[in-house]
């Protein structure tokens, strides 16, 4: 849920954050301090998901596992991506160029800025049948090393490697989507039930903090030396946001359990009381982007860039209003394989 949280938070706050008084105003560093912290988010999600969906004990064969994917990652793909090509056409003067157009923009990302999200999901469940036999003849050691060299390669690919410094890149597309975050799928799994030692809570907690105020400040910063963002840069494939994700996660582990200093949040009651909310994060992650578009485009949330007390009005209540609609929309049989 709190992962959830950052992804709303991101899009919400996104244009102020970016903005011309980014490093200049109060404005301007309250959105940044409220978006960038937040930029191990989505590696987060998917570790979860590997950390659920790379479980030998739970994998009920390939075909079977496949089909039931399918039926709920491939419709959410279709129908989310129509759903925002369609208000787009709508809403937005000249942005309909036709069907083809369309089916470009689809297969780049350019329709909705969190839309590749679900093409990750979906390269990552195409994969999962050939990980598991694999996971399930090798022990925690290879994970690691696995884990590892996969998340080499974003790494690598956003470093001044290339002639003349340039960096060499990745190709995003439909179907490279998943390559990026592979290392962080099996990541999730690696570190599975792993817990940090009593005596290393704090100092890693202390480094989470410190990297979050670190990426919030050196992000576009005119301040911040030109090696930092080029050799540990303020985006989803730099090493400190992929070490980031990591300590959230083992924090997490750690600390939210029975004898845990977050113990409380694992108590049975507060677990069946976040529940439906959890089930749900993937109809909110692609829900909220459309509940802040129509809110900025009938003028309800005022204008992208705006102050900062209405930039955290406007994601309580994206969050809030998109939960309540996915929770109830969850309800119709037919929507719920969607949300």
């Amino acid at each position: 849920m709190v992962a959830i949280a950052g992804v709303v938070l991101i899009h919400t706050v996104g244009a102020t954050a970016s903005g011309p008084g980014s490093t200049t105003t109060v404005d301007g560093w309250v959105a940044r301090a409220l978006d960038l912290p937040f930029l191990w988010a989505v590696p987060v999600f998917v570790m979860l998901a590997g950390a659920l969906g790379l479980d030998p004990a739970r994998f009920p064969g390939s075909a079977a596992y496949l089909r039931r994917r399918a039926w709920r990652v491939v419709p959410a793909v279709l129908t989310w991506n129509t759903v925002y090509v369609a208000y787009l056409a709508l809403t937005r003067d000249g942005w309909w160029r036709g069907p083809r157009a369309a089916l470009a923009d689809v297969l780049v990302g350019a329709v909705a800025p969190h839309l590749y999200f679900l093409w990750i999901v979906l390269g990552l469940s195409l994969l999962t049948p050939l990980l598991v036999p694999w996971v399930a003849r090798t022990a925690r050691r290879e994970w690691v090393l696995a884990a590892l060299a996969a998340y080499a390669v974003p790494v690598l690919s956003t470093w001044p490697l290339g002639p003349d410094g340039s960096r060499v890149g990745l190709s995003h597309t439909a179907w490279t989507w998943w390559l990026p975050y592979l290392g962080a799928y099996l990541m999730g799994w690696a570190l599975r039930g792993v817990r940090l030692p009593r005596g290393t809570v704090l100092p890693a907690a202390a480094v989470v903090v410190g990297w979050m105020t670190l990426l919030t400040w050196q992000w576009r910063n005119p301040a911040a030396p030109a090696w930092l963002e080029q050799w540990v840069g303020a985006h989803y494939y730099s090493p400190t946001v992929a070490v980031l994700s990591v300590l959230v996660v083992l924090l997490a582990q750690t600390t939210v359990r029975a004898g845990g200093a977050l113990a409380g949040l694992a108590r049975p009651p507060v677990v069946r009381a976040v529940a439906p909310v959890a089930s749900a994060t993937l109809g909110i992650f692609a829900l909220h982007y459309l509940v802040l578009l129509v809110g900025l485009d009938t003028g309800l949330f005022g204008d992208p860039v705006a102050a900062w007390p209405v930039l955290l009005v406007r994601a309580v209540v994206v969050g809030v209003v998109t939960t309540v609609l996915v929770l109830v929309l969850r309800r119709v049989p037919l929507v719920r394989r969607v949300l």
